[in-house]
């Protein structure tokens, strides 16, 4: 046995000193996972009577950290000590964190316990993270314990002799957290309070790590979270490729979209537009219970990192979501799903869309006008494509002009006009930026990312990308009055739909009172009540007003093109590139560069919606 113990010891003295990251079994199941050599261990010794589950998690939240049962013998001590030793040595410093559950209810929720003074401001500052938490309607309380004797668990020795830590400069902490947070029937933690209390706990010790480290070691770490986990466990690609696989089963705003608009308003028109025009949709090709059961058997419950587990739980809810709507296609409960997956109308974006639609008055359609036909509009696309490949030559070039969709829409990085589809010349490097610019450069921006959820889209992902995109076409000089009318009318008439009317109504809501042709007011109205009622449409406006915003904060549109993501997802996004989990975004669209730059300033400098009117 001492003969393993010092072959174990080896390997990984030999891989602190290459650096390596390592994941070591350790005697009688324990477990040693550092990604990389840092100046900190947490530690989990599992209690004589057998681990606790929560405290047990804690710990495999962070990047280095040691699981393992002890023994009177001290079963994990020579381990302990040559880590230690080793890395206080190459870092200057070193500290040990030790976690363990209270045998009963106590006043405060964890007590931090030390007995070094170096230990003081990182301990400090760990009391004053955790005692600023809120879980739900529950405030957690911290204690600050500075004692004179040994910091360790009652049953256990201490990990180190406090003289011999001081002469190496080696500090511990000791983090006891009383059982407060247990069923007081079952014993057992609540889980959903558990999970939240995680993530926060995490941050909070990292926090307090990066405290000790940028003051009294030689590591080199700007922000808390390169303190965070580098590597992800297998598990979690495996649940990323299913997640990415569940979702590439369907199409779904192909399958809610009518294949036969053109009939459609041929004879809506012919009814002299009384008549609720008759919608056809393609076949579904899934079947959404047996999908819906798949994504829920997936173990996500078993990653330790809380914030992947939130990404994929966030996402399975959205395919579930929109399982729902493939189930309710064309009943009435679609629009509720809907309404969940897309969010509701609030009063501030229904009293934009409306100002819009006074302040910018329709203009007469220029019979005159040049238009491109669907041929002539694909060609361009296809230059601009081009061009992007000479950023990323993963860039696939064909568009495809085709008669089963309805206008125009990029479906997986490919963009499909339909065959009758035109354009006016004015709008269409507008049109082509949106497209091309915008869905097609942020499809493959979250291609180059390691996680398959940036490029098939977090949820909620389609209000900052329409909003981008509606931006594209303002940097490019072709966002019009119209256009603006457009994405106006659709929140009206979205509003209008939920609140009981029909589609006639809302047809003639769009032609009598604010003066749309019959054609665009049959063509938004139809887009509004696809499938049986679709509230997509409202974000395009919801976006770009939420965009001008942040805009207005001095904040970059770059970071925001790393793939298909949400504005709140921000912070999510700069933690994992901390972590250097994220790849740098590969692809910047044309509307970036220098030439189109001026209209931003304005929006910089105090511009809004209204001054962005023609």
């Amino acid at each position: 046995m001492v003969e393993k113990n010092e072959k174990l010891l080896n390997q990984i003295l030999d891989k602190l000193k290459k650096g390596d990251p390592m994941r070591v079994s350790l005697p009688h199941k324990g477990i040693l996972k550092m990604d990389k050599p840092v100046p900190f261990l947490i530690v989990y010794r599992i209690p004589p009577n057998g681990k606790d589950n929560f405290t047990y998690n804690l710990g495999r939240t962070e990047s280095s950290y040691l699981i393992a049962p002890e023994s009177e013998k001290g079963t994990i001590e020579p381990f302990i000590k040559a880590i230690t030793n080793y890395l206080a040595d190459y870092f200057g410093s070193f500290m040990l964190v030790e976690v363990w559950l209270s045998p009963q209810i106590a006043d405060y929720d964890f007590t931090i316990h030390l007995n070094q003074k170096g230990a003081l401001s990182m301990a400090t500052k760990l009391t004053d993270e955790l005692s600023s938490l809120r879980i739900g309607n529950k405030y957690i309380s911290a204690n600050l314990d500075k004692q004179k004797t040994a910091v360790a668990p009652p049953y256990y020795p201490p990990l180190i002799d406090k003289k011999e830590g001081n002469q190496s400069g080696i500090v511990q902490v000791g983090i006891e957290i009383a059982p407060n947070f247990n069923d007081a029937v079952t014993g057992k933690p609540y889980p959903l309070f558990t999970r939240e209390l995680r993530t926060s706990f995490g941050k909070a010790l990292r926090k307090s790590l990066f405290e000790f480290v940028r003051t009294n070691t030689s590591y080199n770490a700007t922000h808390f979270e390169m303190l965070g986990t580098t590597i992800l466990d297998d598990k979690v690609w495996e649940i990323d490729n299913e997640l990415a696989e569940y979702s590439n089963l369907f199409d779904f705003l192909l399958l809610v979209t009518p294949i036969n608009v053109a009939d459609a308003w041929k004879n809506f028109s012919k009814s002299n537009y009384l008549k609720m025009p008759a919608f056809h949709y393609r076949p579904m090709p899934i079947e959404p219970e047996l999908i819906k059961r798949k994504i829920y058997n997936l173990p996500i419950e078993d990653i330790s990192d809380p914030t992947i587990a939130f990404l994929f739980r966030d996402k399975r809810k959205e395919i579930d979501r929109m399982l729902n709507m493939m189930l309710e296609r064309e009943k009435p409960d679609f629009m509720h799903s809907s309404l969940q997956l897309f969010g509701n109308i609030d009063e501030h974006l229904l009293d934009v869309a409306k100002a819009i639609l006074v302040a910018a008055e329709p203009n007469p359609e220029k019979e005159n006008e040049e238009l491109l036909n669907a041929q002539e509009f694909a060609s361009m696309a296809e230059m601009e494509l081009n061009w992007l490949k000479q950023q990323d030559n993963n860039i696939l070039t064909a568009v495809r002009v085709r008669d089963d969709v309805e206008g125009i829409m990029v479906s997986r990085g490919t963009l499909n006009i339909n065959k009758n589809y035109t354009v006016p010349k004015r709008r269409a490097i507008a049109l082509i930026q949106h497209e091309i610019g915008t869905h097609v450069v942020t499809y493959y921006n979250g291609k180059a990312q390691p996680l398959k959820l940036f490029y098939i889209g977090v949820p909620g992902y389609e209000q900052l990308q329409e909003g981008l995109a509606v931006f594209s076409e303002y940097l490019c000089g072709g966002l019009t009055n119209d256009r603006l009318r457009i994405l106006a009318a659709r929140v009206v008439a979205v509003n209008n739909m939920i609140s009981g009317n029909s589609f006639v109504d809302t047809f003639f809501l769009l032609t009598d009172k604010y003066q749309f042709t019959p054609e665009t007011a049959f063509h938004v109205t139809m887009r509004v009540y696809r499938g049986g009622g679709l509230t997509k449409d409202a974000v395009y406006l919801k976006g770009l007003l939420n965009l001008l915003e942040y805009i207005k904060q001095g904040k970059e549109l770059a970071p925001l093109l790393i793939g298909k993501i949400r504005q709140d997802y921000i912070p999510v996004i700069n933690e994992l590139t901390f972590r250097g989990l994220l790849a740098k975004i590969p692809i910047t669209p044309r509307y970036l560069s220098a030439p189109y730059l001026k209209p931003m300033n304005n929006i910089k400098k105090g511009g809004n919606i209204f001054s962005m009117l023609n």
